[in-house]
């Protein structure tokens, strides 16, 4: 019964949270274009999010040693709601959108990973799957990349702030219920990463990861946009998105079991050739059925690929590291990876146009193999997973 209830806590973060970011990714590019910014501005202003993931979660990770988890993750829902508000008074002047863009990412940063460390440990104490909490999240971003684009259509971007602050509010609520497990200690030693960080598959892992997820900067930032220009509504573009999280749920469900079966390493390539795919369908861009189709290689480009993440990491930095394994990871792949991701993408958007900008991140994913393959070569730790 308490584990039911746990696994409903978790369940509902998930939801919210990501409910939040089902209506921020969508929209973020339109609602800055609204403002007045240009592709660059919008690179930028994208890529701040995203580096804000390079340090934070590390200090966060490191924080939570000492305070744990249950002191960082409920404040930091807060503030980063009351940033997205403070965005409302920056009457798209940049200066002013950068420095609370950087305030409220840094905040936003230091949830997820040690949310996904909570629940890898609440997991595997209770017998069960993380994907199966993991796919709320999923069904969160759906709900509000449907939602929201229908609130936009009809209210405009005056909605597009609020809507998002009052879901990480109730994300906050919920976070004050999670299973963190026991405060740390502090007089215990400090769990110590040097004798992990010197293996060398750790960094390529990190270095294909970070180039894997430097390819989504062109969907994140530009998809929205690129489908408005061949024709697409608000409305259409909502259900493109979530239409693509959708199929992300379906391997959730299925993906802990299909990774045990198959194993990390077949699964991570699957995702790096079917990344490379989709961004190359896009640039190409052969009509809405096609488009449609692709989507659905969103199951492979971001859930195979981050289940498989996950699953690794949690091997690498066992017990009292994983959290801090898991925010290594959160800032090298998506922070770095996606930062460098979204400059790249407003520096070829403004240079080369849409189409270009996706058949270089289709190249971009396919880089990010080559060193995959050196990743699991030399690593015992990517063996076949067993039960």
């Amino acid at each position: 019964m308490q584990a039911d209830r746990e696994g409903g806590w978790l369940a509902a973060f998930y939801f919210l949270y990501f409910c939040a970011l089902g209506a921020f990714m969508p929209y973020w590019g339109p609602w800055l274009h609204a403002q007045g910014q240009g592709p660059l501005a919008i690179g930028i202003l994208t890529a701040a999010v995203q580096f804000s993931k390079v340090l934070a979660p590390n200090l966060w990770g490191w924080l939570a040693h000492f305070w744990g988890s249950r002191r960082i993750v409920p404040y930091a829902a807060l503030i980063t709601a009351a940033g997205f508000l403070a965005l409302g008074l920056a009457h798209g002047n940049f200066s002013a959108l950068l420095l609370i863009t950087l305030t409220f990412s840094f905040f936003w940063a230091a949830t997820l990973p040690l949310v996904d460390a909570t629940t890898m440990d609440w997991a595997q104490r209770c017998g069960t799957a993380y994907g199966r909490i993991r796919l709320w999240g999923s069904l969160g971003f759906i709900a509000l990349s449907l939602g929201m684009g229908g609130v936009l259509a009809h209210w405009g971007m005056t909605a597009f702030l609020p809507g998002i602050a009052i879901f990480l509010v109730a994300a906050w609520g919920a976070s004050r219920y999670l299973p963190y497990g026991t405060l740390p200690d502090a007089n215990a030693p400090r769990p110590r990463l040097s004798s992990t960080l010197r293996h060398i598959s750790l960094w390529f892992f990190l270095l294909a990861g970070l180039l894997e997820q430097a390819s989504h900067g062109a969907y994140y930032a530009f998809y929205s946009i690129y489908a408005e220009q061949h024709g697409l509504g608000s409305a259409a573009i909502g259900m493109l998105w979530g239409f693509a999280v959708l199929c992300e749920v379906a391997f959730f469900w299925w993906g802990d079991r299909l990774v045990r079966r198959l194993g990390v390493p077949l699964v991570f390539i699957g995702a790096f050739v079917l990344t490379a795919l989709r961004w190359g369908v896009i640039a190409w861009w052969p009509g809405l059925v096609w488009i449609i189709l692709v989507q659905s290689l969103h199951a492979a480009s971001y859930a195979a690929f981050h289940l498989a993440a996950v699953h690794w990491v949690s091997g690498r930095f066992p017990g009292a590291l994983r959290a801090r394994g898991m925010a290594l990871y959160a800032s090298v792949v998506y922070g770095l990876g996606g930062g460098l991701g979204a400059l790249g993408a407003g520096w070829t958007w403004a240079h080369w146009g849409g189409q270009n900008t996706f058949a270089a991140a289709s190249a971009l994913a396919l880089f990010g193999g080559v060193f995959l393959i050196q990743a699991l070569r030399p690593s015992p730790t990517l063996e076949k997973e067993a039960d």
